[in-house]
């Protein structure tokens, strides 16, 4: 008898990409628990943050680059589940949202402190950049169980996307709440920066991975 060839679609990278988030939550936890604790609830203690910029810890940090590491990994698989609509795994595709969502982070981020330092505005906007930073730490972690259930357990993309808006539009009200005198005084050069750093770069990766 013929052997007959059969192809499986595994999505088994995925429960990689999972057990590696894990991970690196459980190191955050033994290395930090209290400083990841204060990150998860942050979106509740204004405090929180604040103490943090007052710290002025160093992005180069072991928690930080742990948490930065969580972040790409988390935004990129939110980002991978809502483009890939057809759920046929493809980890080609997870992997260039991966590669273009660290690169925009590093880059943008690159950017802000050379504009601040450029024209002497650091100080002022020290908390605005941390602010911005630190409540996209949060969702990466409120998004971990998120996906899991999303991928285990509950399939549905709208639910999906309504939850991810959810935690942005819930940042965007703490950052504009948080900076009201910085971003009103400054309204212009804000929207200017949202669609320039924020928005484009966004869709750019966007039209990449569809295309």
């Amino acid at each position: 008898m013929e052997a007959i060839s059969r192809n499986f679609s595994s999505n088994d990278w995925i429960t990689l990409v999972f057990i590696i988030a894990f991970i690196l939550i459980a190191l955050m936890k033994l290395y930090k628990p209290q400083l990841l604790f204060g990150y998860a609830i942050s979106f509740f203690s204004q405090g929180f943050i604040e103490n943090r910029v007052d710290k002025k810890p160093s992005i180069f940090s072991t928690f930080h680059v742990l948490i930065f590491l969580l972040t790409v990994l988390m935004f990129s698989l939110a980002l991978y589940f809502t483009i890939n609509t057809s759920f046929k795994p493809s980890v080609n595709l997870y992997l260039i949202i991966l590669v273009g969502l660290s690169s925009y982070m590093v880059i943008k981020y690159v950017l802000l402190a050379i504009i601040a330092k450029i024209v002497n505005i650091e100080d002022n906007t020290r908390y605005f950049i941390f602010s911005k930073s630190g409540y996209l730490y949060t969702i990466s972690i409120w998004l971990f169980p998120i996906l899991v259930m999303f991928q285990y357990g509950y399939s549905n993309v709208q639910i999906l996307l309504f939850f991810i808006f959810v935690l942005f539009l819930f940042r965007a009200l703490l950052i504009i709440k948080n900076n009201k005198n910085l971003i009103f005084n400054n309204f212009f050069y804000f929207i200017l920066y949202f669609c320039t750093l924020e928005l484009a770069p966004l869709l750019i990766i966007y039209k990449t991975t569809t295309s």
